[in-house]
Order: C-alpha cells, then structure tokens, then sequence
C-alpha cells in the first residue's frame, strides 16, 4: 500500500485539499503534479476521541485498508496521467461498522471524487 508519511504532503492534503463525505468516512483529498509511478497516497484516520481502546481503532482501520486495496484500481485508472492523487480517510461515526459498509463507503467516496474532481482532468 502506498501511505502517506511525509508530513510536508500531509499539512499541504489538509491545507489546500478538497473534502467529500461518504458515510462513515469524511475522505480528504488533493490531486498534485508528481512523475512518479505511484498514482495516489493514502492516510487512514481513525480518532481516539471516538475510540477510546486501540483494538477497536486497529479493527477499524484493518477493515478499511483491505477494502481500499481490493477497489483501488477503480480509483486508478481515473487518475490523469503525471498526477498524483493524496488521500486522507477519516472515520466520523462512534460506532464499528462491517467490512461490507466499509468497503461502500469507500466505493462512495471513489465515485464523489470522480464526479467532482477527476472527470474535469480526464
């Protein structure tokens, strides 16, 4: 998985970066120019504040990075080429949900993106 770690990226995802809301998920992201082979980045958050015990958090977050692998090639192949596309999720419900509302919320997030970002570029 490609994540995101450098804190530069980060504060210029949460300074400059656009938001959709796709339940559980509120999803940040900024498409920038980079030649890399790597299309997009991405940062998982779940909050202590809501969660309290780190294996619920884990459990969580476990969750989210297997449905994001599994669908991120529909994110992909939306990506112009020489962009890349830093993303941030953040979980905003007080509640665990499954994998399956999970995984739609994540699917949600790609298709708000698409309408309104990607399709512009492409």
């Amino acid at each position: 998985m490609e994540r995101l770690c450098s804190r530069k990226q980060i504060e210029q995802l949460f300074a400059e970066g656009k938001s959709v809301s796709a339940f559980p998920f509120r999803m940040q992201y900024l498409l920038i120019e980079f030649s890399d082979d790597i299309p997009s980045k991405v940062l998982f958050s779940i909050p202590k504040k809501r969660f309290k015990r780190a294996v619920k958090r884990n459990l969580i977050r476990r969750r989210a990075k297997e449905a994001f692998r599994l669908n991120k090639q529909l994110l992909y192949q939306n990506i112009p080429e020489g962009s890349m596309c830093l993303l941030a999720f953040i979980y905003v419900d007080n509640q665990i949900h499954s994998y399956e509302s999970i995984q739609n919320g994540i699917l949600k997030a790609f298709e708000k993106l698409h309408e309104k970002e990607l399709r512009i570029d492409s």
